[in-house]
């Protein structure tokens, strides 16, 4: 029993000698090009956000360049060049790269399935690009989110809301909606409805937000000036609309600043906004 432990422990030995040599020297190749490779997609990485960032800041500075583009770009260059390092990377620790374009042609079906979605934003990003339906800056609507567009890269666009909030719409989503481009044109129309009492004097009352609307700087008088007439005979209120055109960046003041001076301009002249009553009666 004692020689048989003897033998097994030599034959453990040997072996253990053999193969660690064996594993210690496959370690000691193959480490170098392990961390070339690591240093390599680092190095890639580092470059194509560096390159990224200075595209971006001369498309910011340049007035020539359209910033919807080189954003665009600066996104395509990025993920180039990452690509490019992780092919190197895996050539340097001995892939062949004709092998991986080789396993990509066999599984194409399979890899056309998985990625479907992401090949699909890939070309509604280049569809956003070619045919424009929103750039940078514009305030838009779209896959049911509205915001200004703050990026369009490779894969998604991204809008901020009008309380700072960052949204990531993915490219496909965008281009399968309706989109709503409320900047596009440069001028916007703001239509604004004001209820007056029945007892009150229609006609006083558009003049009122007619030449109250007139006086704010940010309306303006083309493609029209200010248009106000009676809309509907509401329950308690005769209900008058207005309807002025600003540009899009004015939209939202405008519209605050005219609720609060046509109804000031109402107090001034007795002009009355009714309210709904509740009348109780005794049993």
């Amino acid at each position: 029993m004692d020689n048989a432990m003897e033998n097994l422990s030599e034959t453990a030995t040997q072996y253990w000698d053999k193969y660690s040599d064996l594993a210690l020297g496959n370690v000691i190749t193959f480490a170098p090009k392990l961390i070339g490779a690591l240093f390599i997609l680092w190095l890639g990485t580092a470059i194509a956000g560096r390159l990224q960032r200075r595209i971006l800041n001369h498309t910011e500075k340049s007035p020539r360049m359209d910033t919807t583009l080189g954003n665009f770009l600066a996104s395509i260059i990025k993920y180039a060049i990452i690509f490019a390092a992780f092919l190197g990377a895996a050539s340097l620790v001995g892939i062949e790269i004709a092998a991986i374009f080789t396993v990509f042609a066999a599984m194409t079906l399979a890899i056309g399935l998985a990625l479907q979605g992401t090949m699909g934003n890939v070309a509604a990003g280049i569809l956003l690009m070619v045919f424009r339906p929103y750039r940078v800056g514009d305030y838009v609507e779209a896959d049911g989110v509205e915001g200004h567009v703050d990026e369009i890269n490779v894969f998604t666009s991204t809008l901020r809301t009008l309380d700072n909030v960052k949204l990531i719409l993915s490219n496909g989503g965008a281009w399968r909606s309706t989109i709503k481009n409320y900047s596009s044109l440069g001028v916007r129309r703001l239509d604004m409805v004001f209820g007056i009492d029945y007892g009150d004097d229609m006609d006083k009352a558009i003049k009122i937000i007619k030449d109250t609307s007139a006086k704010h700087a940010d309306v303006m008088t083309k493609p029209a000036a200010p248009w106000a007439k009676v809309e509907n005979l509401g329950e308690s209120s005769v209900d008058i609309q207005l309807r002025v055109w600003c540009k899009p960046e004015h939209y939202w003041d405008t519209k605050f600043d005219l609720t609060k001076s046509i109804k000031e301009a109402f107090d001034k002249n007795g002009i009355t906004i009714p309210y709904p009553h509740q009348v109780e009666i005794g049993g």
